[in-house]
């Protein structure tokens, strides 16, 4: 029997610094979970979103993190598609994690099909649905090729670990003074992942 654990995660967490005003405190963490666990959740993802495309951008179109997304994510397994092997498997996975791999498999197909000055433009101008995708839009928006070198490299790679790199900036610039931020990849990957979705499909909405 297939066992589905599904654990809403908070992508960021930011408490006040009991001092004076200073510059943020960026600590970015490893992603809790291993990079072949990962990537069978990306490609499991892979496979729900191409079997039931209308559920996966559903999903995507709720605020994030949000109950009603992470309800939406549950009911990934309850379709007739056969992404996981009858023979019993045993997933445990964040929503987030499930949030930003279904992103990521849209992405891959979609992000070439828009140029970056317009993709900037677009995440720019749109408004957030919480304080989570606030913050998202405004990383992404500062250098969405970052963000795409981000949301296309494989999980755990080095190519990851430097496109992280590249991002801390942008993160402390996107954060309230005198905050301490702690985050891991994992998390920051899914929350960037959703930013540069909704920047594709408006720009594709704008254009139908």
């Amino acid at each position: 029997m297939v066992k589905l654990y599904l654990a809403a995660l908070l992508a960021i967490g930011a408490a006040p610094i009991q001092a004076q005003p200073s510059a943020p405190a960026l600590t970015i963490q490893p992603s809790p979970d291993s990079p072949e666990q990962r990537q069978a959740l990306r490609s499991l993802s892979a496979c729900l979103a191409k079997a039931r495309p209308r559920w996966a951008r559903q999903t995507l179109s709720l605020p994030y993190l949000s109950d009603a997304q992470a309800y939406a994510a549950s009911q990934a397994l309850t379709g007739t598609d056969t992404c996981i092997g009858r023979n019993g498997a045993e997933l445990t996975f964040r929503t987030s994690s499930m949030v930003g791999s279904l992103a990521d498999h849209f992405l891959r197909a979609e992000i070439g099909q828009v140029d970056f000055a317009s993709l900037k433009s677009a995440l720019a101008r749109m408004s957030p649905l919480n304080v989570s995708e606030d913050f998202a839009l405004c990383v992404a928006a500062r250098n969405p090729a970052s963000a795409r070198d981000l949301v296309l490299s494989e999980p755990g790679s080095a190519a990851e670990t430097q496109a992280i790199r590249q991002f801390a900036g942008y993160i402390e610039i996107c954060t309230n003074e005198s905050e301490e931020l702690t985050v891991d990849l994992q998390s920051l990957r899914a929350l960037i992942s959703t930013a540069l979705y909704r920047g594709v499909t408006s720009i594709q909405s704008a254009s139908n």
